[in-house]
């Protein structure tokens, strides 16, 4: 082979292994930035996922505490054995506490004999709750403390609305329980979901609709939605309230997407002399948004407190600790009093910069093991790791309610806000989380009805009797 044919053969075979290197990589350059913008995707999907849920939580309280209203429609019935003495004023002193209650009435047997307020209820007077129903099967399924949600249903007054049922049983001169009646709550919609706030999701660039199964048609109904329709790409979570079920729908209005950053880097690829720069750049930014969606999943965005999931995760693994090692926790709910007047007074910017100073602050009254969480709105979890008395822990509750309670300066103004704690103490009898959390959560509801700004124990979950675990003085 002569001197200009090995020559030729080696520009062809250079030739040949350039254009699949470059193929190569820029197959692998195109798959690196397709991975890229799909992990951008579900970073937006995962923090949609996010703000539903928060949403969620937010309508399943507000519901939840307007259909609570029934169990203390249920002690007067108790207290009077059967009667209640001048049932339109006491109604009418507890419908306030239960934003979103609409009407309360009470229904011996089954069938509404008072309600409150009575002009705009007229029409439920004497209305059988069991009507269309074999009244003698539905008394044998009704169980006592067993509360029935039937809603969205179309109200007898005439809008959409749903109603709560408590069945209450009262014992005879023998001690033989028998069923009494119900007492009931009436809630019209939208307004019973004003406080959970939902048209905020159109200021934040969301469309929405809240949808529930009606009990009588059996059709799904839309009980709230945003003015504009569903995108292409909706998020659905689900809503629980006392055993019924509703679906909260949001999507994006608006889904914006960088151009420029995609242009660069194609442009990367098919620049050989940038391309390991290019491809050290990649997985930096494909490490980056792996990191990105575990915060999204695991921490509160505005406080970067762990949220609920992260909360229910760490708390299991220290029940777990303290029983293992005989050591008590304390799980702590607080509400902040007086959170939405501020909101409502000076804006939503004003409320998130309290939210940050308050988290700030409970971090700074707590040990190095402690746990602190934003499950959401202005409700925050403290557990206290390894409590050796109570006292020891009042004195933690002490020192946050004292920070909380210092002057909070917002945009030039002053405001003064309070906390609210339920404590429920760890003791060998109970092992999961949510036991817990819905004592302490309970117990924090105590806390704000009795005068707001201290603190209260869950005595049942408190362990008193063991020595070194006494209730302080």
């Amino acid at each position: 082979m002569n001197k200009n044919l090995r020559q030729l053969f080696c520009s062809c075979d250079k030739s040949v292994v350039s254009a699949v290197t470059f193929g190569l990589f820029l197959s692998l350059g195109a798959g690196v930035i397709f991975k890229l913008n799909e992990a951008q995707e579900k970073a937006v999907q995962a923090h949609d996922v996010q703000v539903a849920n928060s949403y969620a939580n937010a309508l399943e309280k507000v519901v939840e505490h307007a259909l609570s209203s029934t169990h203390a429609l249920a002690v007067l019935v108790r207290q009077g054995n059967g009667q209640v003495k001048d049932f339109s004023s006491l109604a009418a002193y507890i419908l306030p506490m239960y934003k979103g209650a609409f009407a309360l009435s009470l229904a011996p047997q089954g069938v509404i004999r008072q309600i409150e307020p009575a002009v705009s209820n007229t029409l439920l007077k004497d209305h059988d709750l069991f009507e269309g129903q074999d009244r003698e099967v539905a008394l044998e399924r009704l169980r006592e403390g067993d509360l029935r949600f039937e809603g969205p249903i179309k109200l007898i007054q005439g809008p959409q609305g749903a109603i709560g049922l408590l069945p209450v049983f009262l014992e005879n001169i023998d001690g033989k329980r028998y069923f009494w009646g119900c007492t009931v709550v009436t809630l019209k919609f939208p307004d019973a979901l004003s406080d959970a706030n939902l048209s905020s999701l159109e200021g934040q660039g969301y469309a929405y609709r809240l949808s529930g199964m009606n009990v009588e048609t059996h059709q799904e109904e839309v009980i709230q939605s945003s003015a504009a329709p569903l995108g292409a790409v909706v998020q659905n979570v689900n809503v629980r309230i006392s055993g019924a079920l509703w679906q909260l729908s949001i999507s994006r209005t608006a889904h914006w997407v960088n151009k420029s950053s995609t242009f660069f880097e194609f442009f990367l690829v098919l620049s050989g002399s940038a391309l390991m720069a290019w491809l050290a750049f990649s997985v930096s930014t494909l490490a980056q948004q792996r990191k990105q969606l575990h915060d999204i999943a695991m921490y509160d965005p505005l406080t970067e407190l762990p949220n609920r999931r992260l909360l229910d995760i760490r708390l299991t693994q220290a029940i777990h600790n303290a029983l293992n090692h005989d050591e008590k926790i304390a799980v702590c709910y607080l509400d902040l009093d007086g959170f939405k007047s501020v909101n409502d007074s000076l804006g939503h910017a004003a409320g998130d910069v309290l939210l940050k100073e308050a988290s700030t602050r409970l971090q700074s009254c707590l040990r190095a093991d402690d746990i602190l969480a934003r499950i959401g709105g202005d409700e925050f979890v403290v557990v206290l790791i390894n409590v050796r008395t109570l006292q020891e822990a009042s004195t933690v509750l002490e020192r946050i309610i004292s920070a909380i309670g210092q002057p909070f300066y917002l945009f030039g103004q002053q405001k003064s806000i309070s906390a609210s704690v339920g404590v429920a103490v760890l003791n060998s009898g109970v092992e999961r989380a949510e036991q817990l959390l819905r004592a302490a959560d309970q117990t924090m509801y105590l806390a704000k009805k009795t005068g707001k700004n201290k603190f209260l124990y869950a005595e049942e979950y408190t362990a008193c009797s063991a020595a070194p675990m006494q209730k302080p003085a």
